[in-house]
């Protein structure tokens, strides 16, 4: 299966973002939402929706997004996605490629991505920023069905997340999981833990007193959470990520949705 999800924004004369391009190919479609009180009041709410019931072997999917000048987009999906049982050697595989023009904005949270017994998954994602832009991105990972006695008997997972600002790198993030290799349940790896989730918020328009002031407010939603283990830290430049360990995927879903809600509200530089 060789899938592809292409989706383009732009700016409708009243100032609200609308869909521009827009082609999907099995099992992918794509709804778009109303928006109820949401900071980006002039924003476009979509949801990603696939068919399948899960990635074979050779399955390949290619998503790209680009997003207009002074666009403001919150895309979600529908529901899991699940990494089948494959034949040694085989693996599914996943490129998504996001551009971000000038003062536009972003937040792209996917449902989890669940590895099964003898599966292997390969991601690649690449997000280059244009100037002013604002990037709120999670990622969340289940170590395998843990109520069917499947942890970490996946073969291998590998996500390689790179961020530009034009040419400039920002943010380069590297996971190689391999269970049968490597003790992911040691101090410092997965521990007890079942799912893994990072969020990653950049704001070019904003300084880095300003991203530490951020940082800051968000403080009370993480001292909430009892059940999860948190680590919140300022990126280099321009950011922050939020890397969370938990025992369920609701929870960190909820929790980033939260962060998300907020991180619009604090970063706003603009009347989109």
């Amino acid at each position: 299966m060789n899938s592809k999800l292409f989706l383009s924004t732009k700016l409708a004369s009243l100032g609200k973002t609308q869909l521009d391009g827009y082609f999907v190919s099995p099992p992918f479609k794509l709804m778009t939402l109303p928006v109820y009180d949401d900071p980006w009041q002039n924003g476009l709410n979509a949801m990603q929706m696939s068919s399948s019931p899960g990635l074979l072997g050779g399955d390949k999917l290619d998503i790209q997004i680009h997003l207009a000048k002074d666009t403001a987009l919150s895309l979600g999906t529908q529901a899991f996605t699940r990494v089948q049982a494959m034949n040694e050697g085989e693996f599914a595989e996943q490129l998504t490629q996001i551009e971000l023009a000038e003062n536009s904005r972003l937040f792209y949270l996917p449902h989890p991505l669940v590895l099964h017994k003898d599966s292997q998954f390969k991601q690649k994602t690449v997000i280059t920023l244009g100037e002013n832009s604002e990037l709120i991105y999670g990622e969340i990972v289940a170590i395998g069905r843990v109520l069917n006695g499947e942890r970490f008997e996946f073969r291998q997972f590998s996500s390689h997340l790179k961020i530009f600002s034009g040419s400039k790198p920002l943010v380069s993030d590297n996971i190689q999981w391999r269970p049968h290799q490597m003790n992911l349940t040691a101090l410092s790896q997965m521990e007890e833990y079942s799912y893994q989730g990072s969020l990653i918020y950049l704001n070019l328009a904003k300084s880095a007193v300003e991203m530490k002031q951020i940082l800051a407010d968000l403080q009370p939603i993480f001292a909430d959470e009892k059940e999860m283990l948190i680590g919140p830290s300022l990126l280099n430049e321009k950011g922050l990520i939020v890397r969370v360990l938990a025992h369920r995927a609701d929870s960190v879903q909820k929790l980033f949705d939260k962060v998300a809600t907020k991180l619009k509200s604090l970063g706003t530089n603009c009347s989109i």
